[in-house]
């Protein structure tokens, strides 16, 4: 059950994308929230919007740099290292765009699931943005963006609405798999960051 807990929020981090899908104000941090991820919590929230599967907002703390942490999210072929997928690569670059596929394992009777996403790449921004093309994932979409505070730390913004395509997997369980575990993705980053002494 814990691998198809990973899976379903490593799906948040592969499959969704699109920062034009979230409102403006979803991205906006209230003070407490800002207290707590200064304290090292990490924030999520439900964007209030029609549909059975929710957008999440995970915010939280990296102990490294913005254009650090954008690049531990960026390395694709390190994702097996950093977010333990079965096997990640980049398919195809045309300037910024790229298309990544990435393999997620999930415990039987389900199976690997795989996506391809189109992402878009802004380094001036420490932001990318991620939508799903192809896979047995149904639909993955979002951004990542780590925002500078200070010289070796950054908030980071991972925005996501992900369907693992699990037909006997109700909305209301997937959402509440990926408010549980979409967490770990900035757990992640930042143990591989400390892993590599940034």
């Amino acid at each position: 059950m814990k691998n198809l807990l990973a899976a379903v929020g490593l799906v948040g981090l592969l499959v969704f994308g699109g920062a034009a899908q979230a409102r403006p104000s979803f991205d906006a941090l209230t003070a407490e929230e800002a207290a707590k991820v200064e304290r090292g919590e990490i924030v999520v929230n439900v964007e209030n919007s029609g549909g059975d599967v929710k957008h999440f907002r995970v915010v939280g703390l990296v102990n490294a740099s913005a254009q650090r942490t954008y690049e531990a999210f960026t390395d694709f072929a390190r994702y097996d290292e950093i977010f333990h997928v079965k096997d990640s690569r980049i398919l195809r670059a045309d300037g910024n765009v790229l298309h990544v596929r990435a393999t997620i394992s999930v415990p039987w009777p389900i199976g690997d699931k795989w996506v391809v996403n189109e992402t878009r790449l802004e380094p001036e921004t420490n932001s990318f943005s991620f939508n799903r093309v192809d896979g047995s994932i149904s639909s993955y979409s979002g951004y990542v963006k780590a925002v500078p505070k200070g010289p070796d730390r950054s908030h980071v913004y991972y925005v996501a609405k992900a369907d693992p395509g699990i037909p006997f997997l109700p909305a209301w369980l997937l959402n509440q798999f990926q408010a549980s575990m979409l967490p770990d993705t900035i757990k992640h980053v930042r143990a591989y960051l400390k892993r590599k002494g940034s």
